[in-house]
């Protein structure tokens, strides 16, 4: 069950715009959610203090977080006028990721929400941006958020692996339909499961009887949910093209998909699935995570 209790949007201070507090207000109206506003950032002259001394920087950082308090809580009013439940915290991050995991840990959320840009080849590579981060140690629901507005009747793709090709657990695809068709009975949308895969074949006969497992895997996996067949794609080519096609035909919306938690070094020099398609994509994308994930980041 996807829970919308509380949600963490986080806020860029220095955007005039903000693409995720957007798309969470229209989830906030029809089902009346907390909303937290969250500014997890820094500043590089007050990182590393070389210019001030403790008393001053503690100081300078503490006047930094206020004015960041200020915008937030200027965003905030006109929700809270509107009958919306809004809170706002501003916290000093470096680097921001940890600080909005941790944050959102201790508050208790159902789900957080960032507003994320196409990344280059060289920070895909080795993970230096803050998403990447966010998909590897974030253990609730994580909504990243592009420019594309949603249509009336939003199309939600649920991106699935039923043969667990990728090592993912069992339930898992069942928790990215359920969250689909959740999202899709709150907005009026309509929603399609896809697998999509990519196979070496041997042989003309081992293409074939590839293409028949997954597709039986698939049938399987769909047949627990009201879905008509026509929603249902088998994709024969790597999830993150194959998604990127299926996303384009569909004028898909938002795709809701899986992450796992793996070594760092793993996906430094395999490269994550998940992470790869969050590119590849123009949609905004759910990553939802196995019950039993486990952040590597703590509270204590």
């Amino acid at each position: 069950m996807l829970k919308l209790n509380k949600v963490m949007v986080v806020v860029d201070p220095d955007q005039e715009l903000q693409p995720a507090l957007d798309k969470v207000l229209l989830l906030a109206r029809l089902a009346a959610p907390e909303v937290l506003l969250i500014a997890c950032d820094d500043t590089e002259y007050l990182v590393e203090g070389y210019y001030f001394d403790a008393v001053d920087l503690v100081r300078l950082r503490e006047e930094y977080l206020s004015e960041r308090r200020q915008m937030l809580e200027a965003l905030a009013e006109p929700l809270r006028q509107q009958g919306l439940n809004v809170n706002t915290k501003s916290v000093w991050g470096h680097p921001s990721y940890k600080a909005v995991v941790i944050e959102a840990m201790k508050a208790g959320v159902d789900m957080v929400v960032r507003h994320t840009r196409q990344h280059s080849a060289l920070s895909r590579m080795f993970l230096t941006s803050d998403d990447w981060q966010l998909v590897r140690c974030c253990p609730m629901a994580l909504l990243l958020i592009k420019e594309e507005s949603w249509h009336k009747q939003p199309v939600f793709l649920a991106a699935v692996d039923p043969t667990h090709a990728r090592h993912k657990p069992h339930g898992l695809d069942h928790k990215i339909i359920q969250g689909a068709l959740e999202l899709s009975k709150l907005m009026r949308g309509v929603v399609h499961v896809v697998h999509s895969y990519s196979q070496t074949p041997l042989s003309g006969s081992y293409l074939k009887q590839a293409k028949v497992e997954h597709r039986q895997a698939l049938q399987k996996l769909v047949d627990d949910f009201p879905l008509p067949a026509d929603q249902v794609h088998l994709v024969e080519e790597a999830p993150e093209y194959g998604l990127q096609a299926l996303e384009k035909a569909l004028s898909a919306d938002l795709v809701v998909m899986g992450a796992i938690s793996r070594s760092i070094f793993s996906d430094v020099f395999v490269g994550n699935t998940t992470e790869k398609v969050v590119d590849y994509l123009t949609s905004d994308v759910l990553i939802i995570k196995p019950d039993e994930f486990k952040s590597p980041l703590s509270t204590d």
